[in-house]
């Protein structure tokens, strides 16, 4: 029995004694009416107690009852605004990656379910951390502010060498539409003594004037062979970019340093990929040191590229395997008019010499829809993370 039932049966247990006092109190006041005028008493307490008890019931429940439709009624208002937001968030995204009416009021309805799909991807899931996201640290080092002389940056770059403060840092190539990381750039940042970092653009030109860059080059080569073979023994599929300067390449006393450290580590070869730019791609200074390192079996990646008339089955030939074009270039109608092939073309001419092409600084969400309104599978930029200090370990 129930706690309600158990409150029922005591309620009319008293009634009953209620009226059972009544009627022997009515039974011995009144000796001419006797037995039958006490039972009439009796019986007449009781029924009134039961209506009051019934009527006392009847308003709590329906006080219960209005309680629990106002409750339901303001539920149902919190849901109704929930769902505008909702709708209004939507419509806001739908505006900025420019989903709207075609020509003669017709929509594009190819392009607008491909977006949306993406969109819902967005809203709905929840990215997980995947094994590739336990490469980098989980903070940023502030950046070196102040402007510094020739004379205390080169003091700076010396410390740092002679300390092994030249860090690692890595940014995501990422695979599109699914974002999934196939790739980390590798970049060197060089830590002062107050905890701030110099970034390349910051001490290039003095490292190169006083003939650090090969040095600065090494310690990254190095770094960057120990994260290799760390991901390797972790299992982990995502390979690197790692820039190699004209400096370092053309370097009498450092190069044949490097083909002897790379051909002790060509096992690691498949997930390393050394990157230059355009100009020291053609270098002819340079060529035959890229011959080298192609015997070795590393491949190339280009970037900085300044003009897009590039004999892609020549590039291929010497192992280049991958082109980094800006996204802002390639997808800007300015410069598709003065390009000699189109994005769809040039996407397709790469992909028949066996280079991919990946999209670079990706900064902004509809870049990444025109992007893959071309087919580029391969996109790195802000977007899809900032360059992140290399975890130490495991």
């Amino acid at each position: 029995m129930n706690n309600r039932g158990v409150i029922q049966g005591v309620l009319l247990a008293a009634y009953v004694g209620i009226a059972a006092f009544a009627w022997w109190v009515a039974a011995g006041w009144n000796d001419d009416a006797g037995l039958g005028f006490g039972l009439a008493v009796g019986a007449g307490v009781f029924f009134a107690l039961v209506w009051i008890h019934e009527a006392v019931s009847a308003r709590a429940q329906r006080r219960s009852a209005a309680a629990a439709l106002q409750a339901l009624a303001k539920s149902q208002g919190a849901l109704e605004r929930k769902i505008t937001r909702i709708q209004s968030k939507i419509n806001d995204v739908r505006a900025t990656v420019g989903i709207g009416q075609g020509s003669g009021g017709q929509q594009d309805v190819v392009g607008e379910m491909r977006v949306i799909r993406g969109l819902l991807k967005k809203l709905t899931d929840k990215r997980t951390p995947g094994a590739a996201d336990a490469m980098t640290e989980d903070f940023a080092p502030q950046i070196m502010s102040e402007n510094l002389s020739p004379a205390e940056i080169l003091d700076a770059i010396r410390i740092g060498l002679e300390q092994n403060r030249v860090d690692l840092y890595l940014q995501p190539v990422v695979s599109l539409p699914q974002r999934k990381v196939r790739f980390y750039e590798v970049f060197s940042r060089i830590r002062r003594d107050d905890g701030t970092v110099m970034l390349p653009q910051q001490y290039l030109d003095v490292a190169a004037e006083a003939g650090l860059i090969a040095t600065i080059d090494n310690f990254l080569l190095f770094r960057c062979i120990q994260l290799v073979r760390r991901v390797r023994r972790d299992k982990l599929e995502v390979g690197f970019f790692c820039n190699l300067s004209r400096h370092a390449l053309a370097d009498q006393e450092f190069f044949p340093q490097l083909t002897e450290f790379l051909e002790r580590n060509s096992d690691l070869a498949e997930a390393l990929v050394f990157e230059l730019s355009q100009n020291d791609a053609e270098d002819p200074v340079i060529a035959p040191r890229l011959a080298e390192l192609r015997a070795l079996g590393f491949s190339f990646s280009m970037d900085n590229v300044r003009a897009l008339d590039l004999n892609f089955d020549s590039l291929a030939e010497r192992q280049f395997r991958f082109v980094k074009l800006e996204a802002e270039k390639l997808l800007s109608d300015q410069s598709q008019a003065t390009m000699a092939i189109h994005i769809s073309d040039l996407k397709e001419a790469m992909k028949r010499a066996g280079i991919d092409l990946i999209a670079e600084k990706v900064e902004h969400e509809p870049e990444v829809v025109g992007l893959l309104e071309f087919n580029v599978d391969l996109g790195q930029g802000y977007l899809f993370g900032e360059p992140m200090p290399a975890r130490d370990s495991a």
